[in-house]
């Protein structure tokens, strides 16, 4: 056996898709040692300093990482995966990390590590009694996996004392002890959450997590950019037989739609969508790519699959329903393009593509019509306005062009805005364009709320509120 100065901590895990996640190996080590993990980050940071004074990397202390699993791709997990392999005289420590998936995935790995610890109540149990000591999978720091594929229990991700979550270990490295209160997160049986069914994307990552835990996985640097490369050669034929059963449009690309390495939750996602294995792709991203374009070949041949052509009758009423529409007159309502969608089960996108110059002119008739029903409303106003109202201001009843605004709002049934528009326009014709920004200018010493009818029923009156506020 190797001589080290710390003593020698392999990765447990017997099964490969049980492989030990590298926090909990931290953790560990820091329990051997006897010290708590500051210490234990400390210690090997001086030690690597003194034997590497040209490696910086060992500057940052992980123990302030957002992450306890502490097994991503990130610089932090590659520079202390090389200082405690050589602390503790273990080479294949990279089985407890995803760092051989670092050259196709991008954005630092974000979306491959959960923020916190989860954990299986069960094999926690079975670790007790096997070895004396739990630790945590590196399969439960994929966010996908919601549950123990072994035995079939809802991973637990809460204290069972406190009910607080676990963002970082316990300050020792005690794996079984709550971060915050101290407590044991072991719950009872009777409170474990039994989860039959497989979740989605389970199968993929169990599968991923063995390969990595074999040490033998080798990722092609750029996997995701050969995959779309090779399978857009493929994209003519494809989509040439797609355009004979589903909707013909221009196509982009996929090379140039896929400049940047994919996070790893959209990785597994894609190819669970191209029915390949995130495996297959990743060791022989141009395998897969023949293998995807076979299973989009065998997808077309199935008539249920494809999306149908719309029929033309379809356009036809489409194009009758939107002439019935531009021969409504002031008055009518029109429907809009969206109403004129939802009736027929179609897109307003498929209408505008389809159908250009009537939804142009479908619009334009929108907008006209409303102006006329604006006008009508603005003379209606107006000479509501002539007819009484006007005569009458400046009086207790109209002291001010608010009181004015009010009466056209609960008469004629306008906003308050085109109402305005109307009490100034009254008061232009009646009045010189001097006189009426006179008295426009001597109401901003007192503006009363403007209220509807509805309001003046359960207030006092208007006049008297304005009285109040002048005395």
């Amino acid at each position: 056996m190797m001589m080290t100065e710390y003593f020698p901590i392999s990765p447990l895990g017997e099964e490969p898709s049980a492989i030990e996640a590298f926090g909990s190996l931290f953790c560990r080590m820091a329990v051997a040692h006897s010290v708590s993990i500051y210490v234990m980050t400390t210690h090997l940071r001086k030690w690597w300093l003194r034997k590497n004074p040209l490696d910086n990397r060992a500057k940052i202390n992980v123990i302030n990482a957002l992450n306890p699993m502490f097994c991503g791709i990130g610089a932090n997990v590659s520079a202390y995966l090389d200082i405690v392999s050589a602390a503790t005289g273990s080479p294949d420590l990279i089985r407890t990390t995803f760092l051989p998936l670092g050259t196709a995935l991008g954005s630092n790995g974000v979306g491959l590590v959960r923020d916190g610890r989860a954990w299986c109540p069960a094999c926690h149990t079975d670790d007790i009694k096997s070895i004396g000591a739990v630790y945590d999978r590196l399969l439960w720091a994929i966010p996908f996996i919601g549950r123990c594929p072994t035995h079939k229990v809802t991973l637990e991700v809460q204290c069972p004392v406190c009910s607080a979550l676990q963002p970082r270990y316990h300050h020792l490295g005690s794996m079984h002890l709550c971060c915050r209160c101290k407590q044991s997160l072991q719950a009872p049986p009777s409170s474990w959450r039994h989860d039959p069914n497989p979740h989605l994307h389970e199968k993929e990552c169990v599968q991923l997590v063995s390969e990595l835990s074999s040490g033998q996985l080798v990722v092609a640097k750029d996997a995701w950019q050969i995959f779309i490369r090779e399978f857009s050669t493929y994209m003519d034929a494809v989509g040439r037989k797609v355009s004979k059963y589903a909707y013909d449009a221009p196509r982009r690309p996929q090379i140039q739609r896929e400049p940047m390495p994919p996070r790893f939750p959209t990785l597994i996602r894609r190819c669970t969508a191209f029915g390949i294995n995130p495996v297959h792709l990743l060791t022989d991203p141009a395998g897969a790519a023949k293998s995807a374009c076979m299973f989009e070949f065998a997808r077309l041949d199935i008539p249920a699959d494809r999306k149908p052509l719309r029929p033309p009758e379809l356009l036809k009423e489409l194009r009758c329903r939107i002439l019935g529409e531009l021969k409504k007159k002031a008055g009518q309502p029109v429907s809009s393009k969206a109403a004129i969608a939802r009736e027929f089960g179609v897109s307003v996108g498929f209408l505008n593509y389809k159908l250009p110059d009537e939804m142009a002119k479908l619009g334009s008739h929108r907008r006209t019509l409303n102006q006329k029903v604006t006008s009508a409303n603005h003379q209606r106003a107006v000479a509501h306005l002539l007819a009484g109202p006007i005569l009458e201001y400046p009086s207790a009843k109209f002291p001010s062009h608010d009181h004015l605004v009010t009466a056209v709002v609960n008469e004629c049934g306008l906003g308050v805005y085109r109402a305005r528009r109307a009490v100034a326009a009254a008061l232009t014709r009646v009045l010189s364009d001097r006189a009426y920004k006179k008295y426009r200018k001597a109401n901003n010493l007192h503006k009363p709320r403007i209220q509807t009818r509805e309001g003046l029923n359960n207030s006092p009156d208007v006049g008297d509120n304005s009285a109040s506020r002048q005395g």
